[in-house]
């Protein structure tokens, strides 16, 4: 039996639920030890009382960032697309006087998810309690690159309302074990649930030919409900209409997503999106900015008859493993402009 075995045999039977593990989040650390790349170990890479110094230490970086408005300062403890969504946030916050659309993360653990990786880079994850303004618990990665590295907060979602999150194996006697974007032991693989994913919020579930394999929550939102709702809400106002208006957007998977086993052998996906949406009416007209958000990436630049903005979109999904004839569902999702302007890309055009 090999090592790997051993863990999978050991984290099957005693797997426990996500909020089992909620007794367990108490007290703070020192600054994390580093144990050198080659050392070998068994179990979770860290305890309990680690992780919590890791959600604490970078709870104070996105404080002070956010305190000073500076950027610049995430990135001792912030990387990946999380670093792009809270720059974005703290530069919106800065110029409309007011942080209210900076995303609350806190530091109250309801869960954690750790895994038993033997290599680098390393990701742990957890499951906060809702916000103090009682907005829904996010999910979060942290991404340690390297042995001597920080972990870094890499990633966040807001579970959507009423979502049943698989289970997990126990943080700290075993831990969950790390799946590759090209694992096959899933119905597809991480890679392709997040790309299968981005078709389906690019298209909607009339036009994708991956509808079939996502069951969308039914009373809440998700991304594709959120994407699709946006784009119904501006192709079917009068004024747009008559003003020739064309609304078109396209949401792409970035490469190598976050991946950790469940309890029953699928796995859950942490992923990113590359979205951005263009819209123009005829010459002579004018679209103002859509969202508070995109005025203030504008940053007062003259109305014109185009209007192109970028997201980096945050995503969690469940993926059933193989020969399960369940589907695969979307978890969190977050949905942050990054970037906006009055003129479209010619090179990003397409016919959609």
């Amino acid at each position: 039996m090999t090592a790997r075995t051993t863990r999978v045999a050991r984290r099957t039977s005693a797997a426990v639920g996500v909020a089992a593990t909620a007794a367990l989040l108490a007290g703070c650390a020192e600054e994390l030890p580093t144990p050198a790349a080659d050392e070998p170990f068994e179990g979770p890479v860290l305890t309990m009382e680690q992780e919590t110094a890791v959600v604490q230490d970078v709870g104070s970086v996105l404080e002070q960032a956010g305190e000073e408005s500076d950027p610049k300062i995430l990135r001792e403890r912030v990387g990946g697309p999380a670093y792009e969504v809270r720059r974005s946030q703290i530069k919106v916050a800065e110029a409309r006087g007011d942080d209210s659309l900076v995303t609350q993360i806190p530091t109250d653990l309801r869960a954690a998810i750790i895994p038993t990786t033997e290599s680098w880079p390393r990701v742990t994850y957890t499951i906060t309690q809702p916000t103090e303004n009682l907005e829904v618990p996010r999910m979060v990665a942290y991404q340690q690159e390297s042995a001597r590295d920080n972990y870094k907060l890499w990633s966040w979602v807001q579970l959507i309302p009423g979502t049943t999150m698989p289970n997990f194996a126990d943080p700290e006697a075993i831990g969950s074990e790390e799946v590759a974007a090209d694992d096959d032991s899933l119905t597809v693989t991480p890679a392709d649930a997040v790309a299968q994913y981005a078709d389906l919020v690019t298209k909607g579930p009339e036009e994708s030919e991956y509808a079939d394999a996502f069951e969308l929550p039914g009373d809440s939102q998700d991304l594709v409900k959120r994407i699709q709702a946006d784009a119904r809400n501006v192709r079917g106002a009068d004024t747009f209409d008559a003003a020739d208006g064309r609304y078109r957007l396209a949401f792409a998977a970035r490469d190598e997503p976050l991946t950790v086993r469940t309890s029953d052998g699928g796995a859950v996906v942490m992923g990113a999106l590359d979205g951005n949406v263009r819209l123009d009416v005829e010459e002579g007209g004018t679209i103002p900015p859509l969202t508070e958000t995109q005025s203030a990436l504008l940053e007062g630049e003259d109305e014109t008859n185009e209007l192109y903005v970028e997201y980096t979109d945050q995503v969690a999904l469940y993926v059933p493993p193989a020969g399960s004839e369940e589907p695969m569902r979307p978890l969190g999702y977050s949905h942050v402009a990054v970037d906006a302007a009055n003129e479209i890309p010619s090179e990003r055009n397409t016919d959609r």
